[in-house]
């Protein structure tokens, strides 16, 4: 792997553990709103999102930032990203289960070379443990490399499968033979449906309102155990070329192959990537 992507792979590692205290010590203790968008922001999150992006900015100067608390502002034109290397972070993935001072929720990172998503870091709050790996790289959990989970054949009705509720008509009427099949589950946030897909615990997740940096980690992820992330729409957000104030949300459908060969005839009009 070239030294570049080395360098920083080992750096932010540290960066994403020396969060760790400040989101213990708030969870369920810091004030949230609404924003326009309708998700919700605590302090926490501008916090985090102000000292990552600074540690990581002070690293290395020369390379793009994404993060959700820091976008262009609302009317401008979008950012372009035309550095070789760009981090993409979500300094608490799981804000409704924060703010409510519940476990399941994380911090996302993703590192990103040429646009595509090479290495990602999930720090899974609930079982205080960091999840990291990419493509080539294998993965992780605290350092330790962990095999990747088995690709059965099929689909069976023991599946675990994912999804974030409520589900809107349309995609309840597609994941009804899903949902009839197969055990579903929503932890309320993308960082641990896709850290815990690729550690072999979920068969497949199904995704319709994250942005890029919900999901840039968890496709480096689940690629680093052969598991695959399919966007339905709009297209394929990698190579990531800029960021607007309000990218697109993404809809998507991630797992074994037996999942994915499941699911993807019940959205095969719109189904890319």
């Amino acid at each position: 792997m070239p030294n570049e992507q080395a360098n920083r792979i080992a750096r932010a590692g540290c960066v994403v553990r020396q969060a760790v205290d400040y989101f213990a010590e708030n969870l369920g203790k810091v004030e949230s709103r609404w924003k326009a968008d309708k998700t919700r922001v605590t302090d926490a999150d501008v916090a985090l999102s102000r000292a990552t992006t600074a540690a990581l900015a002070k690293a290395f100067p020369g390379d793009d930032l994404v993060s959700e608390e820091e976008l262009p502002e609302k009317g401008s034109p979008p950012r372009p990203l035309d550095r070789r290397f760009c981090w993409v972070l979500d300094p608490i993935d799981g804000t409704n289960n924060y703010a409510a001072g519940l476990p399941m929720c994380g911090i996302l990172l993703a590192l990103l070379d040429g646009g595509f998503p090479v290495y990602g870091w999930t720090y899974d709050h609930l079982l205080r443990r960091l999840v990291e790996g990419g493509p080539g790289r294998g993965l992780f959990v605290d350092g330790v490399a962990v095999p990747p989970p088995p690709q059965p054949d099929t689909l069976d009705s023991n599946a675990f499968v994912t999804m974030h509720f409520p589900l809107g008509d349309r995609y309840l009427t597609r994941l009804a033979p899903l949902l009839r099949h197969s055990t579903a589950r929503c932890l309320g946030t993308s960082a641990l449906h896709y850290a815990y897909n690729a550690l072999g615990v979920f068969d497949g997740s199904f995704g319709c309102r994250g942005k890029v940096w919900d999901v840039a980690a968890g496709h480096a992820l689940l690629a680093a155990v052969g598991r695959r992330m399919v966007f339905l729409e709009p297209k394929e957000p990698f190579p990531l070329r800029e960021i607007s104030s309000d990218p697109p949300s993404l809809v998507n459908l991630a797992g074994t192959e037996a999942y994915l060969r499941y699911t993807l005839p019940l959205f095969e009009d719109n189904a890319s990537g």
